[in-house]
């Protein structure tokens, strides 16, 4: 049976589109006409680039134009999405006489959907399993470089969680560090893409896709950063020459020597994916850096006990892992707000590890142990 779409909601957004101008917000209404999607798209942004004061950095938000309108949109394939002209930009200057650190993260836009004319709780938000975004670092006309994704928002760590309502949590995409005024390197800007994933089933149907970016100024000075320096062996210690480790979607890469070794540099405190990938294979992960008083690294543990009270982002949270590894690792066919858990089930997590670095920024004798036989990798320092 098909359905259609619901024009006279659709028509009452379009008429209340008076979009808050600190975020990057982008709206998509889905319907289902057959296998077919049709839909009605829309950025709006500012081109006057006003700005947004947190701590010491003044961030911008802008676009192509002030408005984007795309009718009958269908869900693209990756290759397409980064290829779409329309993005936003996100500009970021340090107006302060210290290095100053930021996160840059994505959500739900709880505040501004719940506020418009014509939607309620009630409403469905477009799965963040099917929300898909890139990020470049951008400097200037045909000056872009890939730097995250493309990646499902359900794909990135949690930044926060919001215990009474999953809607509010924010997802991290990168960490990052501008100078001080008088550093000659006060300034960032980003160019963000987002798009409904290939991927998406009908049963996304009616969902709304309405989604923010925000920059958090963590500390006005510079956080501590580390430098890893290591080897990758598989389990018979045999050094696995030619891998690729990566942290934070490709923003942090490295590749084997030889002897297997590898070197990371600029590690902030955060929760990063870990992938390493080694003959067209790729072994995921995820890790913690935490500063504290002497290096140490302890595993976030290989299981979890099932509970139909637990929701997955607090499971994701505790664990410091994504909600796409652990559906994926225990085979988990459904959107991330409908997963359940079973009492007294044992569920798997992906490697997940936890660092707390001391005040000596250089990192040696990290060991990566992979298991190709069991898709798995260990960790020790």
């Amino acid at each position: 049976m098909k359905k259609k779409i619901d024009f006279e909601k659709l028509t009452k957004f379009i008429k209340s589109r008076n979009f808050f101008i600190a975020a990057c917000v982008f709206v998509l209404t889905i319907s289902i006409i057959g296998f077919s999607y049709a839909s009605f798209f829309t950025v709006k942004t500012n081109t006057n680039n006003q700005t947004v004061t947190t701590g010491t950095l003044a961030v911008s938000y802008s676009g192509e134009s002030s408005a984007i309108t795309k009718n009958n949109m269908q869900s693209i394939s990756d290759e397409m999405g980064i290829n779409q002209n329309e993005a936003s930009v996100v500009y970021i200057q340090n107006t302060g006489s210290l290095d100053s650190t930021f996160t840059l993260n994505v959500g739900y836009d709880m505040e501004n959907f719940l506020g418009r004319s014509g939607y309620s709780e009630t409403d469905m938000l477009t799965p963040l399993d099917y929300i898909k975004i890139a990020v470049y670092e951008y400097n200037g006309i045909n000056d872009e470089t890939l730097i995250v994704g493309p990646i499902t928002i359900a794909d990135l760590p949690i930044y926060s969680v919001n215990s009474s309502d999953s809607r509010y949590n924010r997802y991290a995409i990168l960490f990052d560090t501008v100078g001080s005024t008088t550093s000659g390197n006060a300034t960032k800007t980003y160019k963000i893409k987002m798009w409904l994933s290939d991927k998406a089933i009908p049963s996304a149907s009616y969902s709304y896709f309405y989604v923010d970016t925000q920059i958090v100024a963590e500390v006005e000075n510079a956080k501590m950063n580390y430098n890893f320096t290591g080897t990758l062996t598989d389990t018979g210690g045999t050094p696995l020459s030619g891998a690729t480790i990566s942290l934070q979607n490709k923003s942090l890469v490295a590749t084997t020597g030889d002897d297997g070794s590898f070197t990371l540099n600029g590690i902030y405190p955060g929760v990063y994916n870990l992938d390493i990938t080694y003959n067209n294979v790729t072994y995921s992960g995820n890790l913690t850096v935490e500063e504290g008083i002497a290096n140490s690294l302890e595993s976030m543990g290989s299981t979890f006990n099932g509970s139909s009270t637990t929701s997955i982002y607090s499971v994701a949270d505790t664990y410091k892992t994504t909600l796409s590894k652990i559906m994926n690792k225990n085979s988990l066919n459904t959107y991330a707000d409908a997963v359940t858990f079973v009492d007294g089930t044992t569920y798997s997590l992906a490697p997940t590890y936890k660092f707390i670095g001391g005040a000596t920024a250089d990192v040696n004798g990290l060991s990566i142990v992979l298991d190709t036989t069991n898709n798995n990798f260990t960790m020790s320092l």
